[in-house]
């Protein structure tokens, strides 16, 4: 009985740290933009409306359906909590593969602690978080010699790239990876690559059939797939027409590529073993991910921390060819840390905030700013005139407003960088005209004018209320 409580102190540590972090988290107020527009996503899918055609994002749906079901901001946390529990079971396992015991409880122990943490938003329901548990499990499964394990680990990592593109790179990885180490008898390799590819599409397959039966299957393939490739350059060349080319996408292509091919030569002079090998083609896949966009959020760190913390503790091992490959990653990923400019968020404060303020949970509120009280502000003003029976248009970015009201927006774009980036500035306000809104909550933004807009409410609408900065117009 003693040593089954030694064994199980460690995991209670674990149980009780997981848990510390996290718990923060289940309080937060409607503050953060993206996670608002997945839960009115979400909440439009409960309605009945069909995504991408009658209501907009630019992801993958599986992180709207989880948003469905979560409901709220808060279930939407509790739901990161309860999915992040396997995500760390598996991915102790994941380590054990590459560790004993005590190495891969360190792993874990970092692991737990950046995907907790507000740092790089662990805290927050993002697509980044979520496809950890997906593209662990493809890992922990993969084994080009078996037929039913890469089976199962292409369609883990499918499910993944149901939730962001990014995991196709993780699929190429585990692809050269496997063109390398499997058997070179043609047509077996050629069954198995196949079967491979076949199963990581096949979620996304799915998904395109059920909105074919929709018959939204164009605007699912362009919102969910096409539009993201000039996505990635939008960020440096401020607008979704460009090409991709232009935000240096092709040059850090060739970077990757060229490390890969040196991590093949190191592997092919045995300076470098398999394992070496996959963290290697794992980690500089993430890395590649992070700074696929040129974007400097930093949830996009977090499809980097599962390689990063093996690979931080192989470091130990001392293997010298190992060292270097690594240390040249690193020099990789500082710099592009520093010339997109990641910002990252606090920790001491965060947790100073709603640990030491249980008789006074306002302060946690007021940590997340100004704009959670005027958005709740905003929120009871219209929750007095029966908005629910009604229909609303923000021109601003601010979809927890439509979120925690339960009602959706009377055009498909939920904020209004949408609009402007995608230049739909005519659609939207034919859009409105034919679907009118009841109230239009306009915030004040000077550098991005619609004309159109202000013409149409000064036509239409007479000014109701004002709150700080926000005009509240209701329809005439």
């Amino acid at each position: 009985m003693n040593k089954r409580l030694v064994s199980l102190k460690p995991w209670l540590f674990f149980i009780i740290y997981f848990l510390f972090l996290r718990l923060p988290s289940l309080f937060e107020p409607y503050w953060y933009g993206d996670e608002a527009i997945y839960l009115v996503l979400g909440q439009a899918i409960r309605k009945g409306i069909t995504l991408y055609s009658q209501i907009h994002d630019n992801k993958p749906p599986s992180l709207y359906y989880l948003a469905a079901l979560s409901q709220t901001v808060f279930g939407f946390r509790l739901l990161l909590l309860l999915w992040m529990i396997p995500t760390n079971y598996f991915f102790y396992k994941l380590s054990r593969k590459f560790f004993n015991s005590f190495f891969s409880k360190l792993s874990l122990f970092i692991f737990i602690t950046l995907t907790s943490i507000p740092l790089i938003e662990g805290n927050i329901a993002n697509a980044e978080i979520f496809m950890l548990l997906p593209t662990i499990l493809a890992f922990l499964l993969f084994n080009p010699s078996n037929l039913n394990s890469l089976t199962a680990s292409a369609l883990f990592l499918g499910v993944a790239f149901t939730f962001k593109m990014p995991a196709l790179l993780d699929f190429a990885a585990l692809s050269f990876f496997f063109l390398l180490t499997s058997s070179k008898k043609f047509l077996p390799f050629l069954s198995k690559a196949f079967i491979f590819v076949f199963s990581f599409i096949s979620p996304f397959l799915i998904y395109a059939i059920f909105y074919w039966s929709k018959n939204a299957l164009p605007e699912f393939l362009n919102s969910s797939l096409l539009q993201n490739f000039p996505y990635l350059s939008s960020w440096q060349t401020g607008g979704h027409s460009s090409s991709p080319l232009q935000g240096g996408l092709l040059y850090r292509g060739i970077v990757l590529v060229v490390f890969w091919f040196y991590s093949l030569i190191l592997f092919y002079r045995k300076k470098i073993n398999q394992k070496h090998l996959l963290l290697l083609l794992w980690l500089s896949s993430a890395i590649f991910g992070v700074f696929l966009s040129g974007r400097p959020y930093p949830h996009y760190l977090l499809q980097a921390v599962p390689p990063f913390c093996l690979t931080f503790i192989y470091l130990f091992y001392k293997n010298n060819s190992f060292i270097k490959s690594v240390l040249i990653l690193s020099v990789m990923a500082i710099l592009g840390l520093t010339t997109f400019n990641f910002y990252f968020y606090r920790n001491r404060g965060y947790y100073k905030a709603f640990y030491l303020n249980f008789d006074n949970p306002q302060v946690f509120q007021d940590f997340f700013g100004p704009q959670v009280s005027q958005s709740q502000q905003i929120v009871d003003y219209l929750s007095s005139k029966n908005i629910a029976d009604k229909k609303l248009f923000i021109w601003g970015d601010a979809p927890y407003i439509y979120a925690k009201l339960n009602i959706l927006p009377s055009d498909k774009f939920t904020v209004a960088y949408h609009i402007v980036d995608f230049k739909t500035h005519s659609q939207t306000l034919d859009r409105l005209k034919i679907n009118t809104p009841e109230f239009i909550l306009y915030y004040p933004m000077d550098n991005r004018p619609f004309e159109k807009l202000d013409q149409f409410i000064y036509r239409y609408y007479a000014l109701d209320y004002v709150i700080d900065n926000v005009s509240i117009y209701r329809k005439r």
